[in-house]
């Protein structure tokens, strides 16, 4: 895929389409949607593809909160939770035999072996800080391990595959998609 999107709006029975790419918006930590949708926290214009009713809503600080400090950078963090759910908290869904959960579709197994913080997995996924500090806290036990390089290519491929995840051929379409994101 070459990151471009086609947008379609039937207007009066007639279709309206463009080409366009979404990538600022969630390179800004937004998500495109049109505009008389509720946004929670504020809408920026001319990062969406699409329509001039199509904009780009960017949580507020407040809603947000903020990442976990340690090995992975802030934009790798950004980068992958836009990926896994458009850096929002969307509750839990069936994956690959079991659930994932919240920003970093995070399942159970992973958030024991980040050292379970926040004392409840669900609540901790649901959670921007305690689930950033979960993967801040699964790198440090893993990425050592692994023998791959200190990149956000090697953290996102390991969030994604586990512990050896950045050596694993399966992981490298996950990465591209991380990569689509404004990560490098």
């Amino acid at each position: 895929m070459n990151g471009l999107i086609l947008f379609c709006v039937v207007v009066f029975a007639s279709a309206v389409c463009t080409y366009g790419s979404d990538a600022p918006c969630l390179r800004a930590g937004g998500r495109c949607q049109h505009d008389s949708i509720t946004c929670s926290g504020r809408y920026r214009t001319g990062l969406c593809s699409g329509g001039v009713r199509r904009r780009c809503c960017v949580p507020s600080s407040s809603n947000s909160g903020s990442f976990s400090t340690g090995m992975v950078s802030q934009q790798c963090l950004r980068c992958i939770c836009n990926v896994e759910s458009g850096c929002r908290p969307i509750g839990c869904h069936w994956d690959v035999n079991s659930d994932s959960c919240g920003y970093f579709q995070i399942k159970r197994a992973y958030w024991i072996d980040c050292g379970s913080p926040g004392g409840d997995w669900k609540t901790c996924a649901n959670n921007l800080a305690c689930s950033s500090r979960c993967v801040q806290a699964y790198m440090a036990r893993y990425h050592r391990r692994s023998g791959c390089s200190n990149s956000c290519e090697s953290f996102a491929r390991i969030h994604n595959g586990g512990p050896r995840g950045c050596r694993n051929s399966n992981t490298a379409g996950y990465w591209r998609r991380v990569q689509a994101q404004g990560c490098n």
